[in-house]
């Protein structure tokens, strides 16, 4: 067991002990160098500044000596004192910093020659009486400028003695970085061939075991759980072996327990699906067929028959068809509201009304599995529709008869056919009246509605120009809003396109939806009445300053006899379920937005023929 781990850690360690030593060297030569360059700074450069710095003191002091021959004596003294500490401090530095050979004969020559100098030109700048002008230039050039020359001399001795130092220690320093370079450069090659060789020796000790457990943990992989890696070995390679033999024990095992899950999970969700009274059909993400349950079989015939094909050609009926395609591609849940809803199949002994629900199926990385459709047994109650509608057709036919006899019996009241009646009577007869027109609108309402819900009376469809329906529906309403003092507008732009409609249901849809925005908005209010294009539609709104609808009405207003507590009365509650209806007749979607105390809006739109695509020109209008 310690065998590779052994091997592994004395490579490595020698491995370590190698770049160790290389680092230990480099950085001695980079320390190595550094104090050279640092002994040249400190020694040489000092005294090279020093030496420089003398030349240019006695530089200035000869210089005064000319400004004295030249009768500047101020000028000449001022810039003697200036130079002469100045030569000074930097002999100090020199005498103190004598590094090199012959340095300090040099140094001393300057220290001997230089006192007598500076007596020299005292002399001459500070002489009383005063040197006559043939004297002092006799005087600085027999006398001064040699002394000046030759301590100059011994300065630029200084200053070369240094220079020449400073090169000599930089070639040392140069050749001690290569030296140091190669070095590193030695000892960084021997440092990786050495790794070479220690990875080279350890891929063979080690590659060959790897690789037969490879090759078995490849066939493991593959599936061949019973098969058994084969390497006897005392080191980690023949622990790891073991270990891939124990777990492919445990997985061969965990395969038989998930297969048996799995197996008793399928059977229990066929038995669900099977148990399940609504038809079931179950597809993949490409729209074939994968299973029925019974009730579906009964429809579409055996499941062994149709699983595998294509939703259209086993299924054949167009709305479920559609409905699986649309649950796949959209990937959205598909539910149709209306007749769209709803097919009619033929069973063995009787037609059935079925609701369609289509649903995608997904994994729990949200990728589509395919479409589950759920066909709902309505026959009961679309029959239960079917008989109510034919109930309120027939309540409401009935009822006109005598409804229209009571309202004929009150006109002739009110004429006085039975005599004069009194004030007292003559309110109750105008009560009556008032309810019995009432009940009479109600009556045409309901039987309006059940017609168009049984088709008995369809649409009428023609090409209209919005403009046309709006304005006949504003001037049926124009007499109410002059009465309750109510402003209203209309916007229809010029270019608006024709729409499919009956004429007449049209306008009583629009008229019903001013008349409920003219009852619910107060004195002072503003109606406005839009049409505008929308999503390849043409919409109708009408918008009203009103009282609004609180939300938990709001999905049951166009719903009959449904009427928001507390609205103004005026109605059955049957004008907004007689404009959905018509609304739904011509194709067309309506819709409400509304938030209390802030209005509402209703909208409704129509189709815009394919055939055609006139659009005529109008203008605006208001009232």
């Amino acid at each position: 067991m310690r065998n590779l781990r052994i091997q592994l850690l004395f490579s490595h360690l020698l491995l370590v002990i190698i770049m160790l030593a290389v680092v230990i060297g480099g950085v001695i030569n980079v320390f190595h160098l550094g104090w050279s360059i640092d002994r040249i700074l400190k020694n040489n450069y000092k005294s090279v500044v020093a030496a420089q710095n003398m030349k240019d003191a006695l530089d200035n002091e000869d210089s005064a000596a000319i400004y004295f021959l030249a009768g500047q004596t101020q000028r000449a003294r001022s810039l003697f004192q200036r130079s002469y500490p100045r030569f000074q401090r930097y002999f100090n530095v020199e005498i103190h910093n004598i590094t090199e050979t012959h340095e300090k004969q040099y140094a001393d020559g300057i220290g001997d020659r230089y006192p007598a100098y500076q007596s020299e030109i005292q002399s001459l700048i500070y002489a009383k009486p005063p040197i006559s002008h043939r004297a002092a230039q006799a005087y600085y050039l027999n006398k001064l400028h040699p002394d000046c020359l030759a301590i100059k001399k011994l300065a630029e001795d200084v200053l070369k003695v240094n220079q020449v130092a400073i090169l000599r220690a930089d070639a040392r320093a140069k050749a001690e970085a290569r030296s140091a370079s190669w070095t590193g450069i030695g000892a960084a090659v021997g440092a990786l061939l050495l790794a070479v060789f220690l990875a080279i020796r350890m891929i063979n000790a080690a590659l060959a075991p790897l690789r037969a457990l490879a090759r078995q943990s490849e066939e493991i992989g593959a599936g061949h759980l019973n098969h058994h890696i084969e390497i006897h070995r005392g080191d980690e390679i023949g622990a790891l072996a073991t270990a891939f033999n124990r777990m492919t024990d445990k997985l061969r095992e965990a395969r038989q327990q998930e297969l048996q899950r799995f197996q008793r999970a399928e059977r229990m969700s066929d038995a669900a699906l099977d148990s399940l009274y609504d038809p079931v059909i179950v597809t993949d993400g490409s729209g074939f067929i994968v299973h029925l349950n019974r009730t579906a079989e009964g429809l579409f015939g055996p499941v062994r028959s149709i699983a595998g094909k294509k939703a259209i050609q086993a299924i054949g009926e167009e709305r479920i068809t559609h409905a699986i395609e649309h649950a796949i591609h959209q990937e959205q849940v598909s539910a149709e509201e209306g007749e769209a809803a709803f097919v009619t199949l033929q069973t063995d002994i009787s037609q059935r009304t079925y609701r369609i629900r289509a649903t995608p199926m997904r994994d729990d990385e949200n990728s589509l599995l395919g479409a589950a459709v759920v066909l709902e047994d309505v026959t009961h109650l679309r029959e239960l529709d079917r008989l109510k509608s034919e109930f309120i057709s027939v309540a409401s036919h009935e009822l006109r008869t005598p409804v229209t006899s009571l309202l004929l019996s009150v006109q002739l009241m009110e004429e006085g056919a039975a005599g004069q009646l009194t004030s007292e009577q003559k309110e109750i007869v105008s009560a009556q009246k008032d309810d019995l027109k009432r009940l009479d609108r109600m009556m045409r309402d309901l039987l309006d509605i059940t017609r168009l819900e049984a088709g008995v009376t369809p649409p009428r469809f023609e090409l209209v120009k919005p403009g046309e329906l709006v304005n006949s529906a504003l001037q049926s309403v124009d007499h109410q809003i002059k009465a309750k003092g109510l402003s209203i507008a209309s916007e229809i732009p010029t270019d608006i396109p024709l729409v499919r409609a009956d004429r007449a249901l049209i306008s009583r849809v629009l008229v019903n939806l001013l008349s409920n925005a003219i009852r619910h908005t107060p004195s002072g209010g503003r109606i406005l009445v839009r049409v505008c294009p929308q999503d390849g539609r043409t919409a109708f709104s009408v918008t009203d300053s009103g009282v609004g609808i609180p939300a938990e009405y709001r999905p049951r207003i166009f719903e009959r006899f449904v009427q928001v507590p507390g609205a103004t009365r005026g109605g059955a509650g049957l004008g907004l379920s007689i404009s959905k209806t018509i609304v739904k007749a011509h194709d067309g979607d309506i819709s409400v937005e509304s938030e209390p105390g802030k209005g509402s809006v209703f909208t409704f739109t129509l189709p815009v023929p394919q055939e055609r695509k006139e659009r005529v020109d109008g203008t605006d209008s208001g009232h």
